[in-house]
């Protein structure tokens, strides 16, 4: 069987984070399906919590036999691949994927449809989207991520950024949230309140959204390219925000998502948050800062070494010319 190489000796790169997150990831997949499923066996007292209103316990049933059939063994050996970096490893990662968020996607519609099992939908909405991450994460030898931006004028990168920032705040600071508090609401789950917490969530969104937007344009402008890494920019940029911090958007983005967490009142949407930043920081930052070296050397070195990640500098660098 061929083998792919891992990442950092050539080849085909093993994952874009040069990490197993994957692997472990399928194989914990895998074992929750069939500990879910002998949970539900042992305990049929537990059944109802998993039924919207009006549904038979039948219509539970019915996904016992693709769990264990497809979904648990196909997780399984999407996790065997990757470990041992087999040639199936991408294929098989994807195929895991795609059955939870066809799962997710059903779940979605069976609580509208029905009514209730809300609870479905906050379990399986984790699991489809880590499941998405790691088939992507080991894609690394087949999707290109990771392009720079075709040249073009200064105006047309700019625009590009504005779309997607609206794009980006629109889906994961507004649409996300949002479903995320619904399932919150309808499972009864305890919020939380302190004096000023509207106020405080405002100012937030407004100092965090401006330093997201001014590092966007900072990037547009200065860099020839957007902050997608698959339309990226041509020169590194280390002026404005950049001067500070290495990732300002990133910080940005955070700190919206901490506001719209407290301006609901949400613990599970600071879960996110969090889930979002550990994400980033462990499996797209590694791949991220890889590609920076590769296509800037030892000018991106320089600025690593002088500007940090999350720690802000008091004064602005000014050792790389852009």
């Amino acid at each position: 069987m061929t083998r792919l190489r891992p990442a950092g000796f050539g080849g085909a790169s093993l994952s874009f984070s040069g990490s197993r997150f994957a692997a472990w990831y399928f194989l914990v997949q895998a074992l929750g399906i069939a500990a879910w499923w002998i949970y539900l066996s042992a305990e049929p007292s537990a059944v109802p919590m998993f039924l919207p209103r009006g549904a038979a316990e039948a219509d539970l049933r019915a996904f016992q036999m693709p769990d264990l059939l497809v979904a648990a063994p196909v997780s399984l050996a999407a996790s065997v691949s990757i470990f041992l970096s087999l040639r199936w490893a991408m294929p098989l990662a994807w195929f895991a994927a795609g059955a939870i968020v066809y799962a997710f996607v059903y779940c979605v519609g069976w609580s509208i449809w029905r009514g209730g099992a809300w609870l479905n939908v906050a379990l399986m909405a984790p699991a489809a989207l880590l499941s998405t991450i790691g088939a992507l994460d080991v894609s690394a030898g087949s999707i290109p991520i990771f392009r720079r931006a075709t040249p073009g004028s200064a105006v047309r990168h700019v625009a590009a950024t504005f779309g997607q920032i609206v794009a980006f705040w629109s889906f994961f600071l507004f649409v996300v949230p949002s479903a995320i508090v619904f399932v919150e609401r309808e499972l009864v789950w305890p919020s939380f309140a302190f004096p000023g917490q509207s106020p405080v969530a405002a100012l937030l969104v407004v100092a965090f959204s401006s330093l997201g937007l001014t590092s966007g344009l900072t990037i547009a402008g200065r860099g020839a390219g957007t902050p997608l890494p698959f339309v990226a920019t041509n020169r590194l940029v280390t002026t404005g925000p950049y001067s500070y911090l290495r990732n300002p958007m990133v910080v940005a983005g955070l700190g919206q998502g901490l506001a719209v967490a407290l301006w609901f009142g949400s613990w599970a949407v600071l879960a996110y948050v969090l889930v979002g930043g550990i994400i980033w920081e462990y499996l797209v930052r590694p791949a991220e800062e890889r590609d920076l070296r590769d296509a800037f050397g030892d000018e991106f070195e320089t600025y690593c070494q002088h500007v940090r990640c999350w720690i802000p500098r008091t004064s602005a660098f000014r050792g790389v010319s852009t």
